[in-house]
Parts: structure tokens; C-alpha cells; sequence
């Protein structure tokens, strides 16, 4: 029989994997499609613009799916539910590149972001009941790392396959995670494992609605769809005030009022926001500018974009081997980094030379790892993260974020701004970072114990 010693690092080697393979996901399977616009628009003779709002119905889905999700993690378990979900990211992967119409990609679209929008919230709730301390700093460490590598790979492999076999093979790489999730869950996860969540359907599905309908009105309205933003956005304002009702005290989101008032909540959900903004706006906005204004073609600025995504990657090992360092001192670093380096992109597109926007995006990666596994584990050490339907609001909020950045990055390159668009969010990086260094440091009651501890530490 094998060891308690030996049964404790078998499971840590599977979460971190089965977190490994929920970054991947995350990122592959949302850009396999996306660097196909144009091949699937010219496969149907659509637009570009409608089959752009085709491929986004995915991160559609997820935002109203993901706060049910979190529901369905408590009654079915996250074994179960996360391979559930890696069998229909296969099946609808399959089926988008078998689809016959446009109407058929959007339905796959829909479905690989139902299933996608477990995998991430889940994984990550459920690896902070099994893992903790430095063990789960470090699985979250190299859910960091996938999930920077699928940003900077994923599109050049996908652009790759398209020209070599067509746009119906892209989807090759997310039925291999689809596989590999539902291999992963069943090791990593016990099969009797349950969280509660805590929460009523009726204040889940109220959530499900507010997050939904908001990242609907982002998507009508990045497209110009304004009826459709119209209806979706009443919808937003609709469950905006059911919501408020709700969370009155005794009512069935009284809890989620009570996580706002956590400073470690609203600190580490304030680092994933800035630092998903940040990496949304460079995502579109860099290739867009260096391919209209720089002359680039579309593979020279995706491998410049590189330089970011790949120093992100490289970060996430580092920050989960280093669990020590408190997170506040990570999160002010890693928002003046994400604003050192967006200046110097705003500085580089004002002068109109590309060269400067390497090293800027190096210091903004660095910035940015700093903040994307760091954030995740510290929120997953909160009463809002130890719960599913929290870690799954938490990541709407940063899907929602991405969305908002790459909506300025595109109306920016659009509009010729897009120097004043990389200023702007620099700014706002720089100033929420300024502040929790002089003053946003206000002593807490937790304060003493921990300079205690580090007193007896040192001695």
C-alpha cells in the first residue's frame, strides 16, 4: 500500500496537471477559432464583423454559465462535472469543424463555452480544498504558465494548421485538452468530493443573468449591434436591481454582499481585473498598430506580442515557488510593472517605431505575471474563493475584463488612439498602484499576528 507521504504528492502532481491542462483550454480553445475569422468568413461568404460575433458567442456562454457551473461543482462534484465538460469540448470542437453553415459554428461556439466554463473556477476552487501552502501556490504557479503559453502559442499554431490543412482541422488541439481534461479530472479529483456552495439556485441564477446579459451588451455593442445592445443592456439594468434586492440582509446574495467587504477580496479581484484589462487591450490593440501603421504582417506581430505572453509564462512558476512574499507587495510590483510598460507602449506608438514596444512588453509581462497566479491564489485563500460560485463570479469579472480591453484596443487603432489608449490604461494602473503603496495600507487585525509570526521565523 502506498504511503500517506506518497498518496499526498501522487495527488498534487494530478491537480497541477489537471490545472495545467484548464490553462491551456482556457486560451486554445478560445483562440482556435479566433484566428480563423477570416478563413471560416470566406468559407460561408460572411463578413468578417459577423463571423467575429460569431466566435465571441463563446465567451457569451461562459459568462452566463460559469456562476452555474459553480452550482453544479457542489451537487455533482468536480470529477464529474469537469469531465463532463471535457467530453462536450470535444464534441462541439468536432462539430465546428464539421459544421455546414455559419448557423452550426455558432451553435459549437456556444457549446465549447458552456463546457469551458467549469473547467478554470472549478479546477481552481477544488485545488484550494485539496492543496495548500506552498503546494497550492505552486499548481497555481503553472496554471499561470499553460495558460501564458496558450496566449503565446496558440495562435501561431492555429495559423499554422489553417495554412496548411484548412480552418476545419484548428480545432484539432482542443479535442486533444477535451481528452485530457476528462484523463486529469478523473485522477486528480476523489470521486466523493462535494463543496456546498451555500448560495440559493434563485440568487445563482440572478448572478448567472447579471453576468450574462453585461457580456452580452459588451459584445452588441463591439460590433455595433446597438438594438441588440439595447435589449441585452435593459436585461443587464433588470438584473442589476434584482441583485441589489437580493443582497439585502437575509436575503439569498447577503453572502456575496459580505465577501465585498473582504479587503483581501476586493484586492485580489482588483489585481485579476487591471492585470486582464491590460493583457485584452495589448492583445488587440499591438498586432492591429503594427500591422496599420508598421507595415507588419500578421505573423511578424504576433511573435512580438510574444514577448509578453511568453515572459507572463515564465513567471508562473517563479510566483508559486515563492509563496512567502505577501501578496499586496506582489499586486502594487505587478501594477506598476503593467503601467512602466504600457507607457512605454503608448511612447512607442506616439513615435510611430515598433522597437520600443519589445522591451515595454517585456516589463508589462513581467507586470502581469506578477498579478495572474498570484491574484488567483490569493482569492482562493478568501471566504468569496473557498466558494464555487465565487471563484466562478471572480472569473467573469476577468473574462469581462479581457473583453473591455481588446473593445478600447480595437476602437483605439480604429480611432488613431491608440497611444492615448495605452496611456490611459497605464495611468490607471500606476494610480491604483501608487495608491496601495502610500495609501491604500491601512492596518488591519490580521496585521499583528503576521509580524508576530514573522518574529518567531526569524529568530
Amino acid at each position: 500500500m502506498l504511503s500517506a507521504r506518497a498518496r499526498s504528492a501522487g495527488t498534487t502532481s494530478w491537480v497541477t496537471a489537471e490545472l495545467a491542462v484548464a490553462g491551456l483550454s482556457g486560451t486554445v480553445v478560445n483562440t482556435s477559432a479566433t484566428v480563423a475569422v477570416a478563413a471560416i468568413a470566406d468559407s460561408f461568404g460572411a463578413s468578417i464583423a459577423l463571423v467575429a460575433a460569431v466566435v465571441v458567442l463563446l465567451n457569451v456562454a461562459m459568462a452566463f454559465t460559469m456562476p452555474l457551473a459553480g452550482a453544479a461543482s457542489a451537487r455533482f462534484g468536480p470529477r464529474r462535472l469537469i469531465s463532463v465538460s471535457g467530453a462536450l469540448v470535444l464534441a462541439a470542437s468536432v462539430l465546428l469543424s464539421l459544421s455546414p453553415s455559419l448557423t452550426m459554428v455558432a451553435i459549437a461556439r456556444f457549446a465549447q463555452g458552456v463546457a469551458l466554463a467549469a473547467v478554470v473556477p472549478v479546477s481552481v476552487q477544488a485545488a484550494g480544498h485539496l492543496l495548500h501552502g506552498d503546494a497550492q501556490a505552486k499548481a497555481l504557479g503553472w496554471w499561470g504558465a499553460s495558460n501564458g503559453l496558450g496566449l503565446a502559442f496558440a495562435p501561431l499554431i492555429g495559423g499554422a494548421i489553417i495554412d496548411v490543412a484548412g480552418w476545419r482541422w484548428v480545432t484539432v488541439p482542443s479535442c486533444l485538452l477535451g481528452i485530457a481534461l476528462v484523463i486529469t479530472a478523473s485522477r486528480a479529483f476523489p470521486a466523493r468530493f462535494r463543496r456546498d456552495h451555500g448560495i440559493p439556485l434563485r440568487g445563482v441564477v440572478t448572478v448567472a443573468m447579471l453576468t450574462g446579459t453585461t457580456m452580452a451588451t459588451l459584445t452588441a455593442l463591439s460590433v455595433g449591434a446597438w438594438p441588440l445592445a439595447s435589449v441585452t443592456g435593459a436585461c443587464c439594468a433588470i438584473s442589476v436591481a434584482a441583485a441589489v434586492r437580493l443582497s439585502r440582509p437575509g436575503g439569498t446574495l447577503a453572502a456575496p454582499r459580505r465577501w465585498l467587504r473582504d479587503r483581501a477580496t476586493r484586492r485580489s479581484s482588483l489585481g485579476s481585473s487591471l492585470q486582464m484589462v491590460a493583457v485584452g487591450l495589448v492583445q488587440v490593440a499591438v498586432p492591429a498598430w503594427l500591422i496599420v501603421d508598421g507595415g507588419f504582417g500578421a505573423g511578424a506581430a504576433a511573435a512580438t506580442v510574444m514577448a509578453m505572453t511568453l515572459t507572463m509564462a515564465a513567471l508562473g512558476p517563479l510566483t508559486g515557488r515563492r509563496d512567502a512574499v505577501p501578496y499586496e507587495r506582489r499586486l502594487r510590483r505587478g501594477l506598476l510593472g503593467c503601467s512602466a510598460g504600457l507607457a512605454g507602449l503608448a511612447v512607442a506608438a506616439a513615435a510611430g517605431s515598433w522597437w520600443p514596444a519589445v522591451p515595454a512588453l517585456v516589463v508589462l509581462g513581467i507586470g502581469a505575471g506578477w498579478l495572474l497566479a498570484p491574484s488567483l491564489t490569493a482569492f482562493s485563500r478568501t471566504e468569496a474563493g473557498a466558494n464555487a460560485v465565487g471563484m466562478s463570479t471572480l472569473n467573469v469579472l476577468r473574462l469581462g475584463s479581457f473583453g473591455i480591453g481588446g473593445i478600447l484596443g480595437g476602437t483605439a487603432v480604429d480611432a488613431d488612439g491608440t497611444a492615448v489608449a495605452f496611456a490611459a490604461v497605464a495611468a490607471l494602473c500606476g494610480l491604483a498602484g501608487a495608491w496601495l503603496a502610500f495609501g491604500g495600507r491601512r492596518p488591519n487585525a490580521d496585521d499583528g499576528s503576521m509580524r508576530r509570526r514573522r518574529r518567531r521565523r526569524t529568530r
